[in-house]
């Protein structure tokens, strides 16, 4: 393939959506990132995908005959949306041999120095990789990590606002192990994996939530919904020991950091800990649900996720299972929770969270 800009209309054949399915329309499935990455596909490459948002990457290497394509991605949504919109079986990298990697720079730089490694440890000589982002969400923390990590790094130009940098990424075994963050006034110490939400300090909106788990009832089952590192369900746990944990994320970081969490700290604890896209497809009902969801999707701010949350928790729900959600203000879930159930109640609030109990 040529390294000039491929045009968008390839990808706009290829008929590729969001996931979850979104609802702002005027957001698409592939950015100009993604379309000069793909510029530099080679008929039969051994291809790393590095982050492929949605597989508009996979699906134009398909298209341009590689070898072989393989993946490192975090999000369970990121990996339903490739299978889904190239109808292939998503592979993951495990030291298979490799001719070249392209990179979606994350907006994590922890979790990006960790896939970096993650790569490293399974090469033998030099590879060459293309790293690419919006210029608007690369920072000089991003190439300071290509830098230290690779050899031969140069800049290329920009186009139609995204960023691109060309490089050799070196051999390397050595790994990120998780950051230990202590939380002194529960007692704990979470076991944070690099890029999980809130890797360095304690998110304020659990803290506000937490503060209030005595309103909170005594439930014999509980999901914790994007449950990030697992701090709410642990500090539930302290409340009521004899509950069974079910927690659900489609971040491979947090599940990971959750499942060393409990180890660490609860490890008797009857706990569950899934990756995958909050409750899809779980036909459990639960008696409570406690969600702090996300409002960021990669790079874009979007209430999707929330609100497929929201009407996920409904179907695991019976008539007397209670939802607690802490989120922003400013966000005014409630007018979107008022639209699927019938009791939403606000529990506390602050100058910037609020927490709602709802009840189908």
């Amino acid at each position: 393939m040529s390294a000039d800009l491929l045009p968008s209309a390839p990808f706009a054949a290829l008929n590729l959506q969001r996931y979850p399915v979104k609802h702002a329309k005027d957001l698409q499935a592939w950015d100009a990132a993604d379309a000069y990455l793909a510029s530099f596909i080679r008929k039969d490459a051994a291809l790393v995908l590095l982050n492929d948002s949605f597989g508009a990457l996979h699906a134009m290497a398909i298209q341009c005959g590689v070898a072989a394509v393989f993946h490192i991605n975090d999000s369970w949504c990121s990996r339903h949306a490739i299978e889904k919109n190239t109808q292939s079986e998503l592979i993951d990298y495990a030291g298979q041999m490799t001719t070249c990697a392209l990179v979606k720079l994350p907006k994590s730089l922890s979790m990006l120095e960790a896939q970096l490694l993650e790569l490293a440890n399974g090469v033998t000589t030099p590879v060459e990789v293309y790293f690419s982002g919006m210029q608007k969400h690369v920072s000089n923390g991003h190439l300071a990590l290509i830098k230290q990590y690779c050899d031969d790094v140069e800049y290329l130009p920009t186009q139609r606002k995204a960023r691109m940098y060309r490089a050799n990424l070196r051999p390397n075994q050595q790994r990120i192990q998780p950051f230990r963050q202590s939380v002194p006034e529960l007692g704990l110490t979470l076991q944070n994996v690099a890029g999980v939400f809130a890797e360095q300090k304690m998110d304020i909106g659990s803290r506000f939530f937490i503060e209030h788990f005595s309103q909170l009832p005594s439930a014999k089952t509980v999901a914790d919904v994007g449950c990030g590192n697992g701090l709410l369900s642990l500090a539930y746990h302290q409340h009521h020991p004899d509950a069974a944990l079910y927690l659900y994320d489609e971040s491979k970081a947090a599940v990971e950091s959750a499942q060393f969490s409990f180890a660490v700290n609860c490890p008797q604890a009857a706990v569950e800990i899934l990756h995958c896209d909050g409750l899809v497809n779980v036909a459990q009902q639960f008696d409570l649900i406690l969600i702090n969801p996300p409002f960021h999707q990669q790079n874009t701010i979007t209430t999707d996720i929330a609100i497929s949350m929201f009407t996920q928790a409904k179907q695991c729900m019976r008539a007397d299972s209670e939802l607690w959600v802490v989120a922003n203000r400013h966000l005014n879930y409630q007018a979107d929770l008022k639209k699927q159930f019938r009791r939403v109640n606000v529990m506390a609030q602050n100058a910037k969270f609020v927490i709602l109990k709802v009840m189908r």
